[in-house]
């Protein structure tokens, strides 16, 4: 069997999703409470809602820490862990299933991280926007 170019980039997707975390994500110090904590107020004052489920023993294991609902019908799936916390084969293996879907999962040690991928993501919006001419430019 010969594998097409398409194969092989689907292949190399997936095999990244078994990576924990981006290598530029230098952890935050403390307890992965301690960044939920910060990520929920961040979207609060930003007015975002962010679902997160605080139940773990009655939910199916595997899913991330927060749904966070953007403008434009945007949601970023994110996965908190702390400086030592990896990912569970739950994490994993429903990682590599949303991102087979085209739905990726951020995982994040630090707060400075989950800002940069929130902030990507309302510019990729933004850009969205502006190619449909819904944004004015000056």
């Amino acid at each position: 069997m010969r594998w097409t170019q398409k194969d092989l980039d689907e292949f190399h997707g997936r095999r990244e999703a078994w990576k924990d975390v981006d290598a530029e994500d230098t952890p935050d110090q403390g307890l992965e409470s301690n960044l939920q904590q910060k990520v929920l107020a961040y979207c609060r004052a930003n007015g975002w809602p962010c679902f997160h489920d605080r139940s773990r023993k009655k939910n199916n294991p595997g899913w991330p820490d927060n749904f966070v609902f953007l403008p434009g019908g945007v949601v970023v799936l994110v996965e908190l862990k702390s400086e030592g916390g990896c990912l569970r084969s739950e994490q994993k293996s429903l990682r590599l299933a949303l991102r087979w879907l085209k739905h990726e999962v951020h995982v994040v040690r630090s707060f400075r991280k989950f800002v940069e991928i929130i902030q990507r993501e309302l510019k990729g919006e933004q850009d969205e926007d502006e190619k449909k001419g819904r944004i004015n430019s000056p």
